[in-house]
């Protein structure tokens, strides 16, 4: 069993790891999950012209304004990423479902996997050749007391309140990846007394203000993250 979480790798937005539409064919040749970095301040009124009648009406279920953005945004994107990805003529050719528990799904292109997550205005929408499930959290003052009864959160070693929070939301993106790629419930998974052995796992630190965990099958193969540039997406379609 895995006690200690993977190392926390160092990542910072530049034009290494900036990717446009465009090249986002050649990166999944080359890779096996990709990871793209959006933020909710991309939102625009006009975004919601990329959702289906379906995805309109859920939006408006939503009573937070936030709510309302990070799904317009998340769908909106992830729309453009598959239509590169499968080199679909149209957006209209591509329809998301949503499977019973909240993974996502692409119809008829069932070798595609999906995994969203938000934390503040930072947006991770990550798709894999494989099942993947993948959490983001944005590094923040938290109350973590009652959550320090469970045997995954230990942190002795950690010398500051800072060094704490980061530990925590490490381990708790990993636990919230590894729900994700096996369609559990959280919480259930937070009485093991280890990271399961039965995944790969990845953590960034990105731009030292969040940190995002990936967690696929022992053989998830390779994995890259990047920060999308969304430079006229509005008059894409």
């Amino acid at each position: 069993m895995t006690v200690r979480p993977p190392p926390l790798i160092p990542w910072t937005g530049n034009t290494t790891n900036r990717c446009a539409f465009e090249q986002i064919v050649s990166y999944w040749k080359d890779y096996d999950t990709l990871t793209f970095l959006v933020g909710i301040g991309i939102y625009h009124p006009s975004l919601r012209t990329f959702l289906d009648h379906h995805e309109k009406e859920k939006e408006l279920r939503y009573k937070s304004a936030i709510f309302q953005q990070r799904f317009v945004v998340s769908r909106t994107i992830l729309k453009h990423i598959l239509k590169n990805i499968l080199l679909a003529p149209n957006l209209s050719d591509i329809t998301l479902i949503k499977k019973e528990g909240g993974r996502i799904l692409v119809k008829d292109y069932p070798g595609i996997y999906i995994s969203l997550s938000y934390s503040g205005s930072c947006i991770a929408i990550t798709v894999g050749k494989r099942k993947i499930g993948s959490d983001i959290e944005v590094l923040r003052p938290v109350d973590i007391r009652k959550i320090r009864s469970y045997p995954l959160f230990t942190d002795n070693n950690c010398r500051n309140e800072k060094e704490r929070i980061k530990n925590f939301l490490q381990i708790w993106t990993l636990i919230e990846a590894y729900a994700k790629l096996h369609d559990r419930n959280t919480y259930a998974c937070l009485t093991e007394k280890d990271l399961p052995r039965d995944a790969n796992f990845v953590s960034y630190c990105i731009n030292t203000t969040s940190i995002f965990s990936l967690a696929s099958g022992p053989d998830g193969g390779k994995d890259a993250l990047f920060w999308l540039d969304i430079h006229g997406l509005s008059g894409r379609n």
